[in-house]
């Protein structure tokens, strides 16, 4: 199956979620007002960074499937052992988020009069950390397969009523609680769907936790752990820094371009999904270099006329989905972060090409390395330019990952696979 046809399959399970959620978020952000949206949007990004509690095993587990595809004892032992660790070890991070809302809370800056009803939100919210996790965790399995097809069939549904249904719950009652309620139901109901879909290789593989089989998984999941805890501090940190430095009501005038870029993500996430499980199954290197070279092309094909498109419209597109005032404030945030998303999304071939040698130690350092510079920026830049040092800081460390990532890409592959 080509890689373009993966692709399609990957981009097509987004396509009517984001249908849905352009609108959604629209409608939330009027309703909830300035401060509250802001809040629902850090709400989404404490569930996005929750996922540090797979320890890597999401991504480990599409590279295993890909290299046992043909050994159906093997990938009992993946499924089992990695499903009772992701349950007990998302539940316990689950507890902890829980625990520290308080001072979670007190971060923010909030003002004294929503305070409770955030609390109480983020209180309801950290039950769909598990759900969040073992849907991840079960759907890689089809992904490993390369099944692509049924993984966004699953991927359309179950992202659409996480995109709908805030807002649904927010038509009913005006209030944070009733969106997160109904980020909480959503995730639910995903959840149950993937279970659906993959019943048969769950039951069959068992409650079997397997220590050789753990080891495997943790000693290249482990490095992916890494990348996982830093990754989504340099995507989200950016939000918590706005809401600390300069309030909360704030954060929306930023979320909205930052959440317009997100989703236009799906793109060159649909095909560095596709790519990976190819270039992990892949051993012969000409095959490895034609594979590696089409994957660049075809994400410079893809992105960069949607980020000329979105620089130039950048004002009307904003106006029509947030309003015009709206639109004045975060228009040129957009520009810039559309500079990033490209750069961004280039970085997404060699990344995943480094991570299917088995060298996810060399991403994991390389975050560490760019971690403390970019923190340091990024406090700098918001302290005295705002929202706008926000984006600047953004975009430069994605341009300067994307050219190391390159340079370590062609360093690492090339040493692998002989070429």
């Amino acid at each position: 199956m080509s890689l373009i046809k993966n692709s399609v399959w990957n981009l097509a399970g987004y396509v009517i979620p984001t249908a849905i959620a352009i609108p959604a978020l629209g409608y939330l952000a009027r309703v909830l007002g300035l401060e509250l949206f802001g809040i629902y949007t850090l709400a989404i990004a404490i569930v996005g960074y929750a996922g540090i509690f797979d320890v890597g095993l999401t991504r480990a587990i599409v590279r295993e499937i890909a290299l046992f595809r043909d050994e159906p004892d093997e990938r009992k032992l993946i499924i089992s052992t990695s499903t009772i660790f992701i349950l007990l070890f998302g539940s316990l991070g689950m507890l902890v988020i829980y625990m520290f809302i308080p001072n979670i809370v007190h971060m923010l800056n909030i003002s004294s009069l929503h305070i409770h009803e955030v609390e109480i939100s983020l209180k309801i919210l950290v039950f769909s950390i598990p759900l969040f996790l073992l849907n991840q965790l079960w759907m890689s399995i089809l992904e490993g397969d390369e099944k692509f097809s049924i993984l966004n069939i699953q991927r359309s549904i179950g992202s659409s009523v996480i995109a709908g249904l805030p807002a649904l719950f927010v038509w009913l009652e005006h209030s944070l609680v009733y969106a997160i309620i109904g980020l909480l139901v959503g995730r639910g109901i995903s959840f149950i769907i993937s279970f659906v879909i993959v019943r048969g290789e769950i039951i069959s593989a068992k409650l079997r936790f397997n220590p050789s089989t753990f080891k495997r998984l943790i000693f290249f999941g482990g490095w992916i752990t890494v990348s996982n805890i830093i990754s989504p501090v340099m995507v989200y940190f950016d939000r918590f820094v706005i809401s600390n430095l300069l309030g909360a009501k704030f954060v929306s005038y930023y979320t909205a371009p930052s959440e317009a870029v997100s989703r236009l993500g799906l793109i060159p996430g649909a095909l560095s999904r596709a790519v990976y499980p190819r270039l992990s199954n892949t051993t012969n290197k000409d095959e490895f270099r034609k594979q590696l070279k089409f994957s660049y092309k075809l994400m410079m094909l893809g992105c960069l006329p949607i980020v000329i498109f979105g620089i130039v419209f950048s004002k009307n597109i904003l106006g029509i989905w947030m309003g015009q005032e709206y639109a004045i404030h975060s228009y040129y945030i957009l520009c810039i972060l559309l500079i990033g998303f490209f750069f961004n999304s280039i970085a997404q071939i060699p990344f995943t090409a480094i991570q299917s040698v088995g060298k996810a130690k060399v991403t994991a350092l390389l975050h560490c390395i760019e971690i403390i510079p970019y923190l340091c920026v990024l406090y700098y830049f918001v302290k005295w330019y705002g929202i706008t040092g926000a984006a600047y800081a953004w975009c430069l460390r994605v341009v300067l990952d994307c050219l190391f990532l390159v340079l370590i890409s062609n360093v690492y592959t090339n040493r692998h696979r002989g070429i």
